[in-house]
């Protein structure tokens, strides 16, 4: 099993952007609502205009962190022998079988 500590999580970047690029198209589509209706003022008028260029911009953002950090490896070592999964850095706490379990064994 490999070491969870040793796999660093992904972070919370995407996330964050993302969550502001549906904050960005929310304000888009409620801002002129709201500016007719009086509870925003007509200075927010100005900022209308940018927004569909800034939620763009962060959701490109949000999926160019998330595809980077999907694509780092978590451990530069060469997979353990015999399918035994994860990686085989860490420290060797049980010796390394390289035939496995259906291997020949002499006597």
């Amino acid at each position: 099993m490999p070491d969870p500590a040793a796999d660093q999580p992904i972070a919370r970047t995407p996330k964050t952007l993302g969550a502001l690029a549906a904050l960005a198209c929310v304000a888009c589509c409620a801002l002129p609502a709201l500016i007719a209706a009086g509870v925003v003022g007509a200075g927010a008028g100005v900022v209308v205009g940018w927004l569909p260029a800034i939620a763009a911009a962060l959701a490109v953002l949000a999926a160019g962190t998330w595809w980077l950090g999907r694509r780092r490896s978590s451990c530069s070592c060469a997979p353990e022998a015999d399918g035994q999964g994860g990686c085989g850095c860490g420290t060797p706490t049980e010796p390394l079988t390289i035939g496995g379990s259906n291997a020949k064994q002499t006597r």
